[in-house]
């Protein structure tokens, strides 16, 4: 059997997280010190996660999530004017390293269902990604320390014309919902990376796709592959591995919107790890797997610095 690196971490009053080591280049002894110099650090987490965040509505299945792109279909996504250059650059520069455009749906106005979408790429959300310098890249077309979020307001444009693109956070339950799985998620994922977080997933549907205007195929089976892809790719886990429960939908001001869809298996987080161990594809999502009781969830989050969007999913299932 795969003897996965662990350790045990003491929170105190009878708590405590489990972590294991997916790269085995991460020993105990490493998975130990990364563990103990994160304890404590939660307070760094922006305290403006409440009014930057909202919860904006339920759905008792992610099957019921559908798609408003009457008049848009095969429409794209244009990035403002004011950084098309920087759009430009980024592309040369990103194909040059091997990098995709990806797929993406970008969401147009408020975050309800069914979602009115565009099509847009990866490339679109890193050129309008708010908190980003474009004179990093561009410093002889655009002023130096000035973010996307400066130049759009300087141009006299709404920040909400970013390309808000739609993805999921994975909200996972092991061991029957005895469990709760969080990840340290990889360097240069384009969302949350470097941090702990929950796993997820962008929807990498191509609207004009022929197949989505014929009877008898769409949305509800596009999202059951793409669990299904997911939770193989990251986990090793296949239909009938894992059930899905109810869907959240949250708007973040100065992100992107997402979905929180909870994930439950009966397989517990250190057989997960045993799967995934020593995966290629799994290493380039996550290296890290944290496992902790749903009591030990508060005391986690006070103490760790997790994601800001995955702590306001967690206020709402622990509300």
């Amino acid at each position: 059997m795969i003897q996965v690196p662990t350790y045990r971490h003491d929170l105190g009053r009878g708590l405590y997280i489990d972590a294991f080591s997916l790269d085995p280049e991460l020993t105990s002894d490493k998975l130990s010190e990364i563990v103990c110099t994160t304890d404590g650090k939660g307070k760094l987490v922006s305290k403006k996660v409440s009014s930057e965040i909202r919860h904006m509505a339920h759905l008792d299945s992610l099957f019921e999530l559908t798609f408003d792109y009457l008049g848009l279909l095969g429409d794209l996504y244009q990035v403002p004017e004011c950084l098309r250059e920087y759009r430009e650059s980024i592309q040369a520069d990103w194909d040059s390293k091997g990098r995709f455009n990806g797929p993406v749906i970008i969401v147009q106005g408020e975050l309800k269902n069914p979602l009115r979408v565009v099509q847009g790429g990866h490339y679109d959300f890193a050129a309008t990604k708010l908190s980003d310098e474009p004179g990093k890249l561009l410093p002889n077309k655009y002023p130096q320390g000035k973010t996307v979020e400066d130049i759009l307001v300087a141009n006299g444009m709404s920040i909400e014309e970013r390309a808000r693109y739609f993805g999921l956070a994975h909200l996972m339950w092991p061991s029957n919902g005895k469990e709760f799985l969080l990840v340290r998620r990889a360097k240069g994922m384009g969302i949350a990376d470097d941090v702990i977080s929950t796993p997820g997933s962008t929807p990498d549907l191509v609207l004009n796709k022929p197949g989505l205007k014929k009877p008898g195929f769409g949305v509800k089976e596009y999202w059951s592959y793409h669990l299904a892809q997911e939770m193989k790719d990251e986990f090793h886990l296949l239909w009938g591995d894992f059930w899905l429960g109810g869907l959240d939908l949250y708007e973040d001001d100065l992100m992107t919107p997402f979905g929180a869809i909870n994930i439950f298996t009966e397989l517990s987080i250190a057989e997960i790890a045993r799967q995934a161990y020593d995966d290629p594809r799994v290493l380039k999502e996550h290296d890290i797997l944290y496992s902790m009781t749903p009591e030990t969830i508060p005391t986690f989050l006070e103490r760790f610095p997790v994601y800001p969007a995955v702590v306001k999913a967690l206020e709402l299932v622990l509300a």
